[in-house]
């Protein structure tokens, strides 16, 4: 038994379980002992004066009618104009749009202060180009409002909603006039919203002994002298048709026969149908307040619990939902989570370690997104320059064929300086453009490409241009990958900066050490050197170029190649003194 009771709670929900057991543990036997108790005191209802009944159906109609009518005509005074047509459609807040809006707002205000019956009166709108103000407010999406469902596609209705007291938060239900607004604009809406005040609508109906009962649309109350039937649905006789209706006479109401009177009212410009009952209570004499006394426990005793229950209920499942969307988000690799949890137990301590599980989780993959843009940013950079360098292959065989042309004919006119200055200048561009679109090459090709530039850069300026070039001689140079043209502009800079005072003498030194399984590139000149505000601003240039600077881009794009493709741990670094000349390192790994 307890198996199978455990089994039933477990296939529900946490609120489902609550009221469940409130209902059967609670409820339910209040609700029997007030049925027991109240059918032992029923009699027999005795009709009292069927004329009075109707006279006072059709004052309480009629005073409703009054109510309604007023209230809906003087709604179209507020909305019948062409202000309103243009000025929620209005595109922008213009002086004439802030003039209307401000005029609409002084009448909603006027209207409010001066009609007793009217406890709030709003305007909504989607145009988000209109200021809020007391009485107009934007709002981006009507769909979840309980008064845009009760409107549906009609262009007014009568509804009552639920409302609440400002001090201790109770809900009552509010007869509130909904009017959709003519707009010229298919893009924005807007909508009137009228309540009507409780007192007021009680000082008119209320004018008798009478229990009266006004139900919308023939199902839920908005009215009556009980207020506890407030947001119930209305008694019907069984002969009842479910439009214009009238009937007086006794019927059984509330599990009483009692003399009752039924009668229906059009409302005025809407299709709502207003139906009211009246109930004389002075026919129940006898028994009047034996049963009003048991009622009224038996109300108290299961209303209030209930409330209570179901406040306490949906505040407690809300919680549990709320976990368990942000759980389940987590899980499919959402975490955009909400940040804080309502509450101080063991579900907002759970949802505190969720969101360190979340947190942790989400650090990691921001690391691992940041990696992966590094290396698309090594690709781009690759990219860049093979399309850089493409666009200077311009037919490289005509290139070729024309240099050698050229080199023969010197060759024939017995001038070998000019042909070895061909042959130079054919190598070297050979070097580049072979290796246009490669990722990397050895070292001994760079070494070499790098011997050939130097070359031609001593055919330039003669004694003005010297080099020696250093490398261990256990490195095997076939065996090292580097990547393309990475020391050419280094060893450029220093010829055209670095020497640039010297007439003759001019000395660059190009050492390679190994070290493990790094690279360890010295290019120095014997130059003049710079000052320490120089070699500061030359460093900053190569960390952050700017992008319209050109002064030092061949720097700054070997130590980007360098950090976007090898990564941490590998850099270029330049030291330089007055007549000490400057000197760059390249620390690199050996392959790639």
């Amino acid at each position: 038994m307890k198996l199978h009771i455990n089994k039933i709670h477990d296939t529900h929900s946490v609120r489902s379980q609550l009221l469940r057991i409130f209902l059967l543990a609670g409820m339910f036997p209040l609700l029997v002992i007030g049925i027991f108790s109240i059918a032992s005191v029923r009699k027999q209802m005795l009709a009292r004066y069927e004329s009075l009944e109707k006279a006072d159906g059709l004052r309480v109609a009629s005073s409703l009618n009054d109510i309604t009518t007023t209230i809906y005509s003087s709604s179209d005074t507020l909305l019948n104009s062409n202000q309103c047509l243009s000025l929620f459609a209005a595109e922008s807040l213009d002086s004439g749009i802030e003039e209307q809006l401000t005029a609409l707002e002084r009448a909603l205000q006027t209207y409010f202060d001066n009609t007793a019956s009217v406890c709030r009166i709003q305007i909504y709108t989607n145009n988000p180009n209109l200021q809020n103000s007391e009485h107009i407010h934007y709002q981006q999406n009507f769909v979840l409002d309980e008064w845009r469902k009760a409107l549906g596609n009609n262009w007014s209705t009568w509804a009552s909603l639920q409302r609440y007291t400002a001090i201790v938060r109770q809900p009552y239900r509010e007869l509130t006039l909904i009017r959709r607004i003519g707009v010229a604009s298919s893009k924005y809406q807007a909508f009137l919203v009228v309540g009507l005040d409780r007192n007021t609508i009680k000082n008119h109906l209320e004018q008798s002994s009478n229990e009266t009962t006004i139900s919308l649309d023939g199902t839920q109350i908005i009215y009556a002298t009980d207020s506890v039937l407030i947001g119930k649905d209305m008694e019907f006789p069984d002969d009842f048709s479910g439009y214009i209706y009238r009937y007086t006479g006794p019927k059984e109401i509330g599990n009483q026969m009692r003399l009752v009177n039924y009668v229906t009212l059009q409302s005025y410009k809407s299709n709502n149908l207003f139906y009211v009952r009246t109930v004389d209570p002075d026919a129940l004499k006898t028994i009047n307040h034996t049963v009003a006394v048991f009622v009224l426990i038996l109300v108290l005793a299961l209303l209030v619990p209930l409330i209570l229950m179901i406040c306490f209920s949906d505040y407690f499942s809300t919680r549990i939902t709320t976990l368990k969307s942000a759980m389940h988000r987590a899980s499919l690799g959402d975490y955009n989570i909400i940040e804080q949890f309502r509450g101080d137990d063991e579900l907002s301590d759970t949802f505190k370690d969720l969101k360190l599980t979340v947190d942790a989780i989400h650090d990691k993959e921001a690391q691992f997104y940041e990696a992966r843009i590094r290396e698309q940013q090594l690709v781009n950079r690759q990219q860049q320059m093979e399309f850089e360098m493409l666009a200077s292959q311009i037919n490289p065989h005509f290139l070729y064929n024309t240099l050698e042309t050229i080199r023969m004919q010197a060759l024939s006119c017995g001038n070998r300086n000019v042909a070895t200055s061909i042959k130079l200048l054919g190598k070297s561009m050979r070097y580049v453009l072979d290796n246009t679109g490669t990722s990397f090459t050895t070292l001994t090709k760079e070494l070499e490409y790098i011997k050939t530039y130097l070359s031609i850069q001593q055919l330039r300026f003669g004694d003005r241009v010297n080099y020696t070039l250093q490398v261990d001689e256990d490195l095997d140079t076939n065996s090292c990958k580097i990547l393309p043209l990475l020391l050419q502009p280094v060893v450029e800079n220093a010829i055209l900066h670095g020497l640039e005072s010297k007439t003759e003498d001019g000395m660059i030194t190009i050492q390679i050490a190994s070290a493990d399984a790094t690279l360890l590139i010295t290019i120095k000149d014997n130059g003049q050197g710079m000052t320490n505000e120089e070699l500061d601003a030359l460093r900053d240039r190569i960390r952050n170029h700017p992008s319209s600077d050109t002064h030092s881009i061949g720097l700054y794009n070997i130590n980007q190649r360098i950090s976007l493709f090898y990564g941490e741990g590998y850099y270029m670094e330049i030291d330089s003194a007055i007549g000490a000349g400057t000197t760059v390192r390249l620390k690199i790994p050996k392959t790639i």
